[in-house]
């Protein structure tokens, strides 16, 4: 054994028992409920796409779809509503796909950039959107995050869902 050990051994105990008791605070009591603010507003259950009734955004839950991400979201979306949102009163203010659904829907995808903004491509020219067209891409494609809109050349300055708030 070294020196530096032979010196380090009667620290053992001391050491072990320090790193023990790291990363422990005060016992929470599990029994007891605890406190944790205000519940979430304006928000569904599972992912949503964003339709439009009487000229306001409305959400459509989106859960059974398995849709797992911002892309399937947007992608979603631009299908359009379906036969029961329809029955429910939802339409879109998104002008129609142009060439196949397939090819449209193959060009739009949602990822984070450099700045941490959603950025999601579109197959088409977001800054000829109206305001609610656009409040349905950015809100489908995040409930919290900054969105930049891109496609064809042309991109929106981000924004965020609350900006398109009834």
């Amino acid at each position: 054994m070294t020196q530096g050990g032979r010196l380090l051994r009667p620290l053992l105990p001391v050491l072990l028992l320090g790193l023990t008791s790291c990363g422990t605070g005060p016992a929470i009591d599990a029994s007891k409920p605890m406190g944790a603010g205000e519940p979430a507003t304006g928000i569904v259950a599972g992912p949503a796409v964003y339709f439009v009734k009487d000229g306001t955004l409305h959400p459509a839950e989106r859960s059974a779809a398995g849709i797992t991400s911002p892309t399937e979201a947007v992608r979603a979306l631009l299908i359009g509503p379906s036969p029961e949102d329809h029955r429910q009163g939802l339409t879109s203010a998104l002008p129609p796909l142009t060439g196949t659904l397939e090819t449209a829907l193959a060009k739009v995808t949602a990822t984070p950039n450099a700045s941490g903004r959603l950025r999601v491509t579109l197959p088409y020219d977001p800054t000829a959107l109206t305001p609610l067209a656009l409040g349905q891409l950015t809100c489908t494609a995040s409930a919290t995050a900054l969105v930049e809109l891109t496609g064809t050349g042309h991109t929106t300055p981000a924004t965020h869902c609350s900006d398109y708030a009834a």
